[in-house]
Parts: structure tokens; sequence; C-alpha cells
């Protein structure tokens, strides 16, 4: 902790989809540590918040990624389409919203002589669908959507960016991220564990799709934000020595989408006195194949780089979550 406030201390530090799920508990963490400024970035006007710096800016734009990146140190970027639904619905325009904003980044960095470090957000579906577990980033992905699609492709140009020394940028793969934040995620097919809780509470029938035994690699919130702070502060000569700028960021232990379902109802059912059924219920039929996967990944490239870990358990993660939406339902 020392060391992370001793090298964030006196930076500038932008945050792109800062008003999301993860970019809102990351903005949260970082008013705890001694940063010059927290700039964040949206298409629309933000609740203010003290001592945070807000623009409104067109990430499509050039002239948007001159003003971020000569100013800033360490570049969050956290915006983009999230979901596999929308991304297959609109596969051109979301493609572009994902390379192009990279592209800009990419050509200011260039422009400006800056090379500021960049810490992009992709997923742990990007490897398709695996069989042997866990999975380590040598694993060649294979996606199987266009939104894991899209992902790979970024990666890819912010690999080729960085061998050039135009940016310093680290890509993190995330599992399956849960947990309490100020604002939860818009997309239907993300957050699941939240809306779960929310209908728990509501009393409804809870709907498990197929057996429910698909294993999935829950990552706490908390140690996501963690994961993102410790890669902006590495030092990158250690990433170019392994040409290694691709991490997963998983707990590495898998757990049956059944078992977290029924973990949530008794934690619900221990608050609210009500019996919480759930129901088995066939999967809708244009869901993707990559819902019904298997995984579990294997996060130790990032902990010999820099020593992290995931620290929650799902039995407490859960428990941090019930007693989250127990406020606001009870």
């Amino acid at each position: 902790m020392f060391e992370l406030k001793n090298k964030l201390k006196g930076k500038v530090i932008c945050i792109t989809g800062a008003s999301g799920y993860i970019g809102s508990s990351l903005v949260s963490q970082l008013s705890n540590y001694p940063v010059k400024k927290i700039i964040r970035i949206s298409r629309k006007k933000l609740k203010p918040l003290k001592n945070i710096e807000d623009w409104i800016l067109d990430l499509n734009e050039l002239n948007s990624w001159l003003k971020i990146v000569k100013c800033s140190d360490i570049i969050f970027h956290l915006s983009g389409n999230t979901s596999i639904a929308v991304a297959e619905n609109a596969p051109e325009k979301t493609l572009i919203s994902e390379i192009l904003p990279i592209k800009n980044l990419v050509k200011a960095s260039k422009e400006l002589g800056r090379n500021p470090r960049v810490i992009y957000t992709s997923t742990a579906t990007i490897y398709g669908l695996t069989e042997k577990l866990p999975i380590e980033e040598s694993h060649n992905p294979v996606p199987i959507t266009c939104h894991d699609n899209n992902k790979l492709q970024t990666e890819k140009y912010l690999e080729i960016a960085s061998k050039e020394n135009a940016v310093d940028s680290v890509s993190l793969r995330l599992s399956n991220v849960y947990g309490p934040s100020l604002n939860e995620s818009s997309a239907c097919d993300r957050g699941i564990l939240s809306k779960i809780t929310k209908m728990c509470f509501e009393n409804k029938t809870i709907p498990l799709y197929g057996s429910g035994n698909y294993i999935r690699d829950y990552v706490y919130i908390d140690d996501v934000i963690s994961a993102l702070l410790l890669t902006s502060i590495v030092n990158y000569t250690k990433i170019r020595k392994n040409s290694e700028i691709v991490f997963n960021v998983s707990s590495g232990k898998g757990t049956y989408v059944k078992t977290v379902f029924y973990l949530i109802a008794k934690e619900v059912e221990i608050i609210t006195s009500k019996n919480i059924n759930i129901e088995s219920a066939p999967w809708p039929s244009q869901v993707s194949e990559i819902e019904k996967r298997n995984f579990i990944g294997s996060a130790e490239r990032l902990k010999s780089l820099t020593g992290w870990s995931a620290k929650t358990s799902i039995e407490d993660g859960v428990h941090f979550l019930v007693n989250h939406y127990s406020k606001e339902f009870m």
C-alpha cells in the first residue's frame, strides 16, 4: 500500500468510462491516493465529485486524445461496449468504437512525443471455448463473438504501439467481475450476480439456465481495482524484457454458476426470512455458446510481475454483495 501511494503521488490520472461499473469504483479508490489530479472522461455530464475534474469528450476524435495525452501520466481506458449481445447486433459500429479511440490515442501520443501508461480492460472470454483449465495467457485466443474479436484486435493494436514505444500499455483480461459498485452495468448480459441479488430481494423466481453446471472464475471488484492500480505503477522495463503486456485477472478458482446462485439465495433468505425459488430454465434462443463455457484463469503472470492475487473468496464476496443490496431493499 505504501509503495502504491508513493508511486501514484503527483500523477495525473485519466479514466475513460469513469461513470461505469468498474470506472466508478476505480475513481472512488483513487480518491484515497495522493495523486495530483483525477480526470473523469464521459460523453455526458456526471454528478460532480469533490477534487475530481470532469471532461465531456468524444473518444472517437483525435482532438479529444490530444487533450488527454497532453496532461496524463496514466490512462485507464475502461470505456467501450461490454455487451456480447450488443456487439452481435451492431458488429461494425462496436468494432469502430473499440478500435478508433485506441488508434487516436496512439496517434496523439506520437504527435505529442509522450508515452503514457495505458491500462486497457479486455476480457477473459477472448479465449473462446476452452477445454484445458486453468487458462494461461500463452493459450491462443479463439474468439467466437464479435465483442471478443473486437477486444483481441484492440489488444494487438496496443501491442504494436508498445513495441514502437508510442505508449506503455497493459491489457488486462478480466474474468467474471462482481461485487457492489457506485454504478451498475447497463448491459443486460453483464453484472449478472448483482441482478440476481436484486431479484432475490424482490422475492422473484430466479431462472437458472441449463443445468447451471458451468464453471466461472469470479473476481471481486476490489481485487480488480487492485490489479488496475498495481499494473499502472509497475516498472515497464520488466514488461518489455519479458514481452508480456497481456495479463489475466482471475481468481484461479472455479465455481459453478448454480453454486453462486444458491449462495446468494441463502444469504438473502437469512436477511429476509423468505424462501427464494430457483428454477431451471431453457437457454434463450439467441444466447452465444460462450455463455455455456467453463473457464478458470491463471493469474500467475500478473502475480510474478506485481505480487497481485485475488484476496476475496466467493463466499465473502457474495456476503459483501448481498449486504450492499440489503441497504436498498430492507
